[in-house]
């Protein structure tokens, strides 16, 4: 019986300077350093926000044509880094870790990588990173694998929370690729997010699975002018977003972002239509807001008034401002939804003030 060694990657995080953000981990599956013969067929990969915290769930069938194989299986994560307490960075940012093979959970050890002895490339993984590592069997024929654990998210300016997951380690089976691929992504409900718009050369089928809509157009990622990489927005009402695929070859990676404001302006509709939010969201923080609001035409007041409503569905009767809103991606319209205990999306109670002030002071006060 032949042993080998592969790894199984959660990470491609790279070092952060301490104000840019907070880095944790991120998902993956499992990769072999270099496997010939072992195909896999199947993948169910399930994904759900807690928080800060994402839950992976994962069901795998692999296939072996030939003689039974054990190989020892790494599971590799960074320590924390960026703004992060010493205590954070002593620990994996991983919990509740557990792979079930042929319905038998088994035992695993966790260590520093360069405390045991595996040699691993450097752009794989470095000396310090966390390691944990068991034994799985594949015998001739289907070898099914659970496999499931928690990982926290990071943040940064750019982005409120991400949730990176490494799909292409998925192409590096006897197959190069998945030949049964199914991905279900639980956000919560009310949450509006990114993902990639494809990994390879083909545009990902994505799909709502209960209430919400995906954008119809691609964006590219707001502050990476350089980027070739392309965007979807989604807006989950209630449900999931699911992504089934067969022969699947992942050439890029699965990226979960909530932009930061600043960024998720930009992306709330098509480049090529008028967005009467990007300059508003721009220059409404801070000191500078009474002056911005006192800059706004009457329609543009109103408007920016109503975003809260519109964001939660609210059903304008007014067709102005049901057309005004209804380019953005995030809207649909509720003939159900009231306009009270509106959460405070994008304005504030103190800026919900300020409006009202100005509005009443055009007025003449009246």
């Amino acid at each position: 019986m032949k042993k080998l060694l592969f790894i199984l990657l959660l990470t491609g995080l790279q070092p952060a300077l301490a104000n840019d953000g907070v880095f944790y981990a991120t998902g993956n599956t499992l990769v072999p350093l270099k496997e010939t013969t072992i195909r896999l067929k199947k993948e169910i990969l399930n994904l759900e926000r807690k928080g800060d915290w994402m839950q992976v769930d994962i069901y795998f069938e692999f296939f072996n044509p030939g003689p039974e194989k054990e190989l020892t299986v790494g599971f590799v994560t960074p320590p924390a880094e960026g703004d992060v307490t010493d205590e954070e960075a002593k620990h994996p940012q991983v919990t509740d870790f557990m792979v079930m093979v042929n319905d038998a959970l088994l035992p695993y050890k966790i260590a520093k990588l360069e405390q045991t002895g595996f040699k691993v490339d450097a752009k794989i993984a470095s000396g310090y990173d966390f390691v944990y590592y068991f034994n799985i069997r594949f015998a001739k024929g289907i070898t099914v694998i659970r496999h499931s654990y928690i990982y926290k998210g990071g943040g940064s300016v750019e982005a409120a929370k991400d949730f990176d997951y490494r799909l292409t380690t998925g192409a590096t089976w006897a197959n190069s690729g998945i030949d049964d691929f199914e991905l279900n992504i639980d956000m919560g409900d009310d949450s509006y997010f990114s993902v990639p718009a494809g990994f390879n050369a083909t545009p990902a089928p994505w799909q709502v699975a209960g209430i919400g809509r995906i954008s119809k157009t691609s964006a590219p990622v707001p502050y990476m002018a350089e980027s070739t990489d392309l965007l979807k927005m989604v807006y989950l009402r209630k449900g999931k977003l699911q992504l089934r695929a067969t022969n699947f070859k992942p050439a890029k990676d699965l990226s979960i972002t909530f932009w930061n404001l600043h960024n998720e302006v930009n992306l709330w509709c098509d480049k090529n239509t008028k967005n009467d939010f990007k300059d508003i969201m721009e220059f409404t923080w801070g000191d500078s807001i009474q002056t911005t609001l006192g800059q706004m035409t009457d329609a543009e007041l109103r408007l920016y008034r109503n975003l809260n409503f519109a964001r939660k569905g609210y059903d304008f009767k007014d067709e102005t401002l049901k057309k005004a809103f209804s380019k953005y991606n995030w809207y649909i319209p509720d003939p159900n939804a009231k306009t009270d205990n509106t959460p405070d999306y994008y304005i504030t109670p103190e800026t919900m003030k300020l409006i009202l002030e100005e509005e009443k002071r055009r007025r003449g006060g009246k």
